[in-house]
């Protein structure tokens, strides 16, 4: 009977177990936390047990995982250590101007903000300021044949209203990075935690997610009057082709500014994405916005590049796209730049009737 009621307990337990062979009697392991305990079954049940170790499942690379290996996942715990050690690899790099012992003494969130703005401020001249250089200096002849270039005076507006706004906009990405370490994300620190197929997928969803929401908020900064009356109008003070610059990129009221940049941060609660990739393409829209704004139509649909733009700055109601004309094509809002000179004709001779 006692060998009996050893094998059924041996069949429960197969499951969560594995049988170790002591000496010549049959014995079951039972684990009791971190320790295996073998206990003999046989006349004297109970006295001569023995324990070790349990034994651990083998944890495997990332790169094994990416390619469907069975094993232990990452846990929370790992990916907001990774993520914070990115953060502090960035603020070492951005912020070696200041004394590690002051760095250490500053809160995390202070630290972020302070790095994305250091960021954001020389991204914006030194993209800004060679986009100009290029343009204007060295090519503004053959660019700007009808020499319709903006004056110094317009671009240091741009600038000063710029630079009135970067301090908020450095709130955006440093909230979000708070948000990440915490967890509340779907954000993922390494390719490899996912394979690069579904990196790719994610990516894509990701920027679907982002350009859709961003036509949106653009649009409606547009159709809601309060919206257009107390933030867009500011940035849309520039409505000639010769009074836009490159520096008016991010010449807009902050909150303008912050709400069209949004959707990159909240796609990440619902989309997993790759966390470094989420900040070079938040960061990559202040160079974008540097293009989109210099007048000059690359002919690279659906790009929405600058010939797209410059219409959106002068006729107000179309073009709202972000990177691509996709979405202002399939909400009826898109206006390419060869049919420019004939809605302008059109308006002329309403005008004169």
């Amino acid at each position: 009977m006692t060998r009996l009621i050893g094998w059924a307990r041996l069949l429960l337990l197969l499951c969560s177990a594995s049988c170790v062979p002591h000496s010549s009697q049959h014995s079951v392991p039972a684990v009791v936390g971190n320790t295996a305990c073998l206990t003999v079954l046989g006349a004297q049940q109970g006295e001569n047990s023995t324990c070790r170790p349990a034994p651990q499942p083998a944890l495997l690379e990332p790169a094994e995982l990416a390619k469907g290996v069975p094993g232990v996942v990452k846990s929370r715990s790992q990916h907001i250590a990774e993520v914070r050690e990115e953060n502090d690899w960035k603020n070492d790099l951005i912020l070696a101007f200041l004394p590690v012992q002051l760095r250490e003494q500053m809160p995390r969130i202070v630290r972020a903000w302070l790095r994305n703005y250091v960021a954001c401020v020389a991204l914006y001249h030194i993209a800004g300021g060679l986009w100009a250089y290029y343009i204007y200096l060295c090519f503004g002849k053959q660019l700007f044949p009808d020499d319709k270039m903006p004056s110094r005076g317009d671009m240091l507006e741009q600038i000063k209203v710029a630079h009135m706004a970067m301090p908020l906009y450095a709130m955006l990405p440093s909230v979000t990075e708070w948000a990440i370490e915490r967890g509340w994300t779907l954000v993922y620190t390494r390719i490899d935690d996912v394979g690069l197929p579904r990196h790719l997928l994610y990516f894509a969803l990701y920027m679907t997610s982002v350009e859709f929401f961003v036509y949106w908020m653009h649009r409606l900064l547009h159709d809601v009057k309060i919206g257009y009356r107390w933030l867009h109008h500011i940035h849309h003070k520039y409505n000639k082709e010769h009074t836009l610059s490159p520096f008016a990129g991010l010449a807009f009221h902050p909150l303008d500014g912050i709400l069209q940049a949004v959707p990159y941060c909240w796609t990440l609660f619902y989309m997993p994405m790759h966390f470094l990739t989420f900040e070079l393409l938040l960061f990559a829209t202040g160079v974008w916005t540097t293009n989109i704004h210099d007048c000059i139509h690359g002919r690279l649909a659906p790009i929405m590049g600058a010939g797209y733009h410059t219409i959106h700055h002068t006729i107000y109601r179309v073009n709202y796209g972000h990177y691509t004309t996709y979405f202002d094509k399939l909400f009826g809002t898109l206006m390419h730049p060869e049919e420019y000179p004939e809605h302008l004709q059109r308006a002329k001779q309403t005008k004169q009737q």
